[in-house]
């Protein structure tokens, strides 16, 4: 029986949303606050893993500098809770992203953290 090693490399991603000091903000923490990708096709999962008693979920990314593309068009989970895309990871790079919430008032809100691309840094 042969055994199988997965090749793409997963980084999960934890986001907390709390409301912020003033009525209608927010606080969000990532941790790793900014993830280092040092493998090629990585996955990056942002998850929302406590929002207190708020509803809050992912609606949508953006990502600077558009290129060189080292990101796939993201996916948001039916639940809202879970933003998945993949990281070519071809050039060293740090990426500012933006990711996009709403709250269970419709209320709009981001968060810009960044991505580290280091290829061939293991």
């Amino acid at each position: 029986m042969s055994k199988l090693n997965a090749a793409t490399q997963f980084i999960n991603i934890l986001v907390k949303v709390k409301p912020g000091t003033t009525p209608g903000t927010y606080e969000v923490q990532t941790a790793p606050a900014v993830p280092c990708v040092t493998e090629p096709d990585t996955v990056l999962n942002y998850q929302i893993y406590d929002s207190g008693d708020k509803n809050v979920v992912f609606a949508g990314v953006t990502v600077v500098p558009e290129a060189p593309r080292q990101f796939s068009p993201a996916s948001i989970s039916v639940s809202g809770k879970q933003l998945t895309f993949s990281d070519a990871n071809t050039v060293k790079m740090t990426l500012n992203i933006t990711l996009q919430f709403k709250d269970e008032d419709g209320l709009a809100f981001s968060h810009d953290p960044q991505v580290v691309n280091e290829p061939g840094q293991q």
